[in-house]
């Protein structure tokens, strides 16, 4: 029995080394499957300081392509001034192609990618480098020098990435767009959620845009004195139709990490598509011979009009707005502290925010 606990023991004290070992090998093995994030040489340090998808200017992407801005962070580590391009850079996808940096920039000029720079020794730089990539892939960063020494040639560095890694964000701030669109012009909290925020007041600018399309309504209005309640029925009933059964696209003309300057496609009820003249027309065979004077029977034309409008805008079918193009109203956001506002701001160049304003509250101008 004695000879038995000790041969027991020996056999589990085996065993627990076994286990030891297999674990250790197995943590060993996960370490050495991790990826390392800086490579370097005798003269240069290089790490990739975070990176994003973006969309250049004339560009289309899917869900397979885009276009990623990577954070280039070079250090030099030699005791000499060492002469950086972007030319130095390249990426290798897994069959050996070489896909080269693009040469793109916002319309804000917020972002630059990365051109040339002379480093001194023991400093460091980062700057943005975009290539156009599949978003599930594995690739090597490469540096080599495009000049040498007369010495020796100098060696490069490569540093692996998986493209997986990296967000793309248009997504998310095309629903904060849509956001926009569906609590402001809609007047409705019926929204999706989105894990990036807007900065602007929507409680203020959905107040505001419902009060100015009231006031602008009135001034069409010049015989009969409507009251705010009245004009707006007219305005929420606008925004109820829409509401039901406009369709809005969106199309990114440039995303960038800052900026962003996307195209707002609005299909609406337009007030000029209520059949105005069958309401007057309605108003005049009810009431033939009633009125003496012109005044008065135009004063209740238009109350009966006002009247009346809420119901036929009901019926009004969607339409495009006649002054907008065919890729829609440019709408400009920009990120602040960590999120996006949109520019809704009232001024003059900002033209294409104020058409797209009148095209949702149905074709009224400022």
């Amino acid at each position: 029995m004695k000879k038995f606990r000790v041969l027991n023991g020996v056999v589990l004290l085996s065993s627990m080394l076994l286990l030891l070992t297999a674990c250790s090998g197995g943590e060993t093995k996960k370490a050495a499957d991790k990826k390392p994030d800086t490579a370097q040489n005798s003269k240069v340090e290089l790490s990739i300081d975070g990176g994003e998808y973006i969309i250049p200017d004339g560009e289309t992407v899917d869900d397979e392509t885009g276009f990623l801005a990577l954070n280039i962070k070079l250090k030099n580590k030699s005791d000499e001034k060492l002469e950086i391009s972007s030319a130095d850079f390249s990426l290798y996808g897994e069959d050996g192609e070489k896909v080269s940096s693009e040469h793109v920039y916002d319309s804000k000029g917020n972002f630059k990618v990365m051109s040339s720079e002379s480093l001194s020794e023991d400093k460091s730089f980062t700057e943005p480098l975009v290539f156009e990539v599949d978003k599930d892939a594995k690739y090597e960063l490469h540096y080599k020098p495009t000049y040498y020494s007369e010495d020796e040639k100098d060696e490069g560095v490569e540093l692996k990435l998986n493209t997986k890694k990296y967000t793309d964000h248009t997504k998310a701030v095309e629903e904060l767009v849509n956001q926009y669109v569906t609590t402001v012009f809609y007047d409705s909290d019926d929204k999706e959620e989105s894990k990036l925020k807007l900065s602007n007041d929507l409680t203020q600018e959905r107040k505001a845009f419902k009060e100015d399309g009231i006031n602008l309504l009135k001034k069409g209005f010049t015989n009969y004195d409507a009251s705010n309640e009245e004009v707006g029925k007219i305005i929420t009933q606008i925004q109820a139709s829409n509401r039901e059964k406009a369709q809005v696209t969106y199309r990114f003309k440039e995303f960038f990490p800052e900026t962003a300057a996307i195209y707002v496609r609005p299909e609406v009820v337009l007030l000029q598509k209520a059949d105005k003249d069958a309401i007057v027309k309605q108003f005049v065979d009810e009431n033939k011979g009633k009125y003496s004077d012109y005044a008065s029977a135009q004063r209740d034309a238009e109350k009966y009009l006002i009247q009346e409008l809420p119901t036929r805008i009901k019926e009004v079918a969607i339409d495009t707005p006649a002054d907008m193009n065919g890729e829609g109203y440019r709408i400009d956001l920009e990120k602040k502290d960590g999120k996006w506002e949109i520019n809704s701001a009232n001024e003059s160049q900002n033209y294409t925010f104020k058409s797209l304003k009148s095209s949702f509250r149905g074709g009224l101008n400022e």
